[in-house]
């Protein structure tokens, strides 16, 4: 219900903005890319996963937008996706999904409302990105397959965290607002009146899915002489869920940029415990376990011309059980052109569950590439 009221709210604005704006922009854009990946696994593992991966994605982004002369901006949006093969279906609906959302600036600051990521998730600073495959919320488990983190059409169980942005509830709409920036200082606030998304950590038949949640950040810069230095800090309370905090910080000089970045989750007295056996088959055993968990990130970047490369590891870990993940990514981009981007990954991954049968550990080389317009 709540989705829907967002979602009317976001086309109302919309038909507003048609009727009554005149010289209105229709941005439009679209990208497509394909990977292929080949898995190299542990002998201990070799029977685990299968070896090739061939990975498709599409978006379309669409949107309306009009320019006041009092400085006043108003944008409406829907972003499209599907993808194919893919492991992880993450979309708002598995395998394709939308977001549909309106921005709102002027001069106190700006408000969005829809679905959006929270300003926390907006403002994070990590290991540097390159390419299509990172740290956080890694693509990477399409090609090596990790237990702990499961999102497909009949479960979703995260055992560990898969990022260090507060990315608990995803993409689920909310009401976020940005204040303008102050001697290098920006800071957000979001609301979110259902925690649960597909998009998200939280599996749809939790007891604490319709619960909401809150959500402030803070993002900051300064010239230190020696770096540009960026940074960002996050603190989230779900609702009978959980609590969450986390920090960021890179430096860049020269084409240089030295990044990473930490979060915690951590349940209080109040929130509903971890379930560990479950006697609902739509909630696996420790499905919530990301619930008390750890996980950071680091990387060094460098960029000239066309080329970027990027070496990064992230590791993230339960409190109370020993499941575990471990990424090593060596991730190089080439822009031949505006409209065309070749990828080349080298990647390890440990994946450590319960039991062996619930872990996985390999290699894998990615290759590819992506088209926009």
């Amino acid at each position: 219900m709540i989705k829907k009221v967002f979602l009317v709210s976001a086309l109302t604005i919309s038909i507003s903005l048609s009727a009554t704006a005149s010289e209105i922009k229709y941005p439009i854009s679209g990208e497509w890319t394909s990977l292929y990946g080949y898995l190299f696994p542990n002998d201990a593992y070799k029977h685990n996963d299968k070896r090739q991966f061939f990975v498709n994605t599409f978006a379309l982004n669409t949107g309306m937008e009009k320019e006041f002369n009092n400085g006043n901006f108003l944008g409406v949006y829907a972003d499209l996706m599907v993808g194919v093969d893919k492991r992880q279906r993450n979309y708002s609906n598995g395998l394709w999904g939308h977001e549909i959302y309106s921005i709102f600036d002027n001069p106190y600051g700006r408000f969005m409302l829809g679905e959006t990521y929270n300003t926390a998730s907006q403002f994070h600073i990590s290991a540097p990105k390159v390419g299509k495959i990172n740290t956080n919320d890694s693509e990477l488990v399409n090609f090596i397959a990790n237990p702990n983190w499961v999102k497909d059409k009949h479960a979703t169980a995260f055992k560990t965290l898969n990022s260090t942005s507060i990315n608990t509830d995803g993409t689920a709409p909310k009401i976020s607002y940005i204040t303008p920036e102050y001697h290098n200082l920006t800071l957000g606030i979001s609301y979110v009146p259902e925690t649960y998304s597909r998009t998200g950590l939280v599996n749809r038949d939790a007891s604490y899915a319709e619960k909401d949640g809150y959500i402030a950040a803070a993002y900051y810069t300064a010239d230190l002489g020696f770096a540009e230095m960026e940074s960002s800090a996050g603190y989230a309370i779900f609702n009978q869920d959980d609590k969450e905090a986390s920090l960021g910080l890179s430096l860049y000089r020269s084409g240089w940029t030295l990044g990473g970045s930490w979060r915690k989750t951590y349940v209080d007295g109040g929130d509903f415990p971890i379930t560990q056996i479950s006697v609902n088959p739509k909630l696996p055993d420790y499905f919530d376990n990301y619930r008390e968990a750890e996980a950071w990130d680091l990387g060094l970047g460098y960029e000239f011309g066309p080329f970027k490369t990027a070496v990064s590891y992230f590791t993230s870990k339960a409190e109370n059980t020993k499941n575990r993940d471990k990424i090593w990514l060596w991730s190089n981009e080439f822009r031949y052109s505006k409209n065309l981007t070749f990828y080349l990954v080298g990647a390890k991954a440990d994946f450590i569950g319960q039991t062996k049968d619930l872990s996985n550990q390999g290699y894998s080389a990615i290759t590819g590439f992506s088209l926009s317009f």
